[in-house]
């Protein structure tokens, strides 16, 4: 019930990795999964600052500066984990088109918390609209994982699996033995469970219990989630980082940074109201009203790019060689 239902009518998203090939360069579907999930989630992060009387923020700028860290994160993780190996042969790694979802998170908080400064916006309301925003654009990037053939299950006899053939998919090159065989659908899990923490979030928000919660609810489910799911991953020849680890160091340092936020603001739950209607109509006159489609359009553009575009050889962003 549960494949015929969540998992088979996505099953087919693995088989096409490859959206372009020339003789130069090649495009993967990654890149606009990727690239969709940047324009839905930050503008849903938008909305929901301009529906509670908070966007004081310049568009443009403001998500070049959330998609820069975000895309400074998901590399520097990586160079991180590599350690002295990266040190030696900087190029090739840099090459390399091997991305650490987590760093990525880190950037954004990181951006979020110095724009909620700068703009003298309340932190947990800022945060709270970036959760909120992000858990969508997670769940688009997750059906990428699963249609570039990265982040795979590990191979299972169970009658929920999902399966690769197509040569050109990340986990055919780095590991030929899996080809046909039954793998854990853990990238459809996790998309489904993003879903989950989306609609999580938009009820918080519609119930507008306090500032803050939707985040603290963040923390705890997407760090406990991961820790879970790394027990039925590959671990592929690529991961060099304690992704339970990261996650688990995630929770603690969230949690003492929200109870310092929470402490800070008077120790005490605050409720901002909406200005607007928190309604699917009104998002949408918000995102084609404003210049908040342009920023969409050039950060979508962006990360299209910086995901989707590789050389000749698959898992390098150019033909420059070492």
């Amino acid at each position: 019930m549960i494949y015929g239902i969540f998992i088979c009518p996505l099953a087919f998203l693995n088989k096409k990795p490859i959206m372009l090939k020339t003789n130069s360069f090649q495009i993967v579907y990654f890149g606009l999964f990727a690239g969709c999930g940047v324009m839905a989630s930050l503008s849903i992060s938008f909305f929901y600052l301009y529906a509670k009387g908070c966007f004081s923020l310049a568009p443009i700028p403001t998500a070049l500066v959330l998609v820069g860290a975000h895309l400074i994160g998901v590399k520097a993780l990586y160079f991180l984990a590599l350690g002295k190996k990266f040190l030696l042969n900087p190029k090739t790694y840099l090459n390399e088109t091997t991305m650490y979802n987590q760093g990525g998170l880190f950037g954004v908080v990181i951006a979020t918390a110095a724009i909620a400064f700068v703009k003298h916006i309340d932190p947990l309301i800022m945060f709270d609209a970036m959760v909120l925003g992000g858990s969508f654009g997670l769940f688009l990037g997750r059906l990428g994982c699963y249609n570039y053939g990265c982040c795979f299950g590990i191979p299972t006899s169970g009658l929920i699996h999902v399966t690769y053939h197509p040569s050109c998919s990340k986990i055919i090159r780095t590991n030929p033995e899996l080809k046909g065989v039954p793998l854990v659908p853990t990238q459809l899990y996790s998309a489904y469970f993003d879903l989950f923490l989306f609609i999580t979030s938009i009820a918080l928000a519609l119930i507008n219990r306090g500032n803050g919660l939707i985040t603290l609810a963040f923390i705890f489910l997407f760090n406990g989630f991961r820790v879970t799911i790394q027990r039925v991953r590959f671990v592929e020849k690529s991961d060099l980082a304690g992704f339970s680890k990261i996650a688990i160091l995630y929770l603690v340092t969230g949690l003492v940074m929200w109870i310092s936020l929470f402490l800070g603001g008077g120790g005490r739950i605050v409720s901002r109201p909406f200005q607007v209607p928190f309604t699917l109509k009104s998002w949408a006159q918000f995102v084609v009203g404003t210049k908040v489609m342009l920023a969409l359009l050039i950060t979508g553009a962006i990360s299209f790019l910086f995901y989707g575009v590789h050389g000749k050889e698959l898992g390098n962003h150019t033909n420059l060689r070492s």
